[in-house]
C-alpha cells in the first residue's frame, strides 16, 4: 500500500495548511509575549539594582532592549552578571561558623 501526497483531498490539505499557520501565528504572539515579559522584569530589576550598584556594561533601558530582542537567554546572562557570584561585587557566603554559637 503506497500513500502519495496527490490522493489526499484538496479541503484536508486545505485544513490541515489553515492549522499549521494559526499553530505559527499562536506560537510567535506567545514568543513575543514571553520577550516582553522578560523585558519588563529585567528593566524593573536593573532600576532596582542600579540605586544599590553600577550594572554591568549597560544601563536599565539598554537590558531591557537586548532582552526584548535576545529574550529568556538574554535575561540569563543579565541575572549571572548581576544576581550569581560571577559578578564579583556580591560576596561569597560565609561556610564557616563562628566560635560560641550554637
Amino acid at each position: 500500500m503506497n500513500f502519495d501526497i496527490t490522493d489526499l483531498d484538496i479541503g484536508v490539505l486545505s485544513a490541515l495548511s489553515s492549522v499549521t499557520v494559526l499553530w505559527g501565528i499562536v506560537n510567535a504572539v506567545l514568543i513575543i509575549l514571553v520577550h516582553i515579559a522578560f523585558a519588563i522584569a529585567v528593566y524593573r530589576d536593573a532600576i532596582r539594582l542600579d540605586r544599590v550598584r553600577t550594572l554591568i556594561i549597560a544601563g536599565p533601558g539598554i537590558w531591557s532592549i537586548a532582552t526584548l530582542v535576545g529574550g529568556v537567554v538574554t535575561a540569563a546572562i543579565y541575572w549571572a552578571m548581576h544576581h550569581s557570584r560571577l559578578n564579583p561585587d556580591i560576596p561569597m557566603a560565609s561556610t564557616e561558623t563562628e566560635e560560641g554559637s550554637a
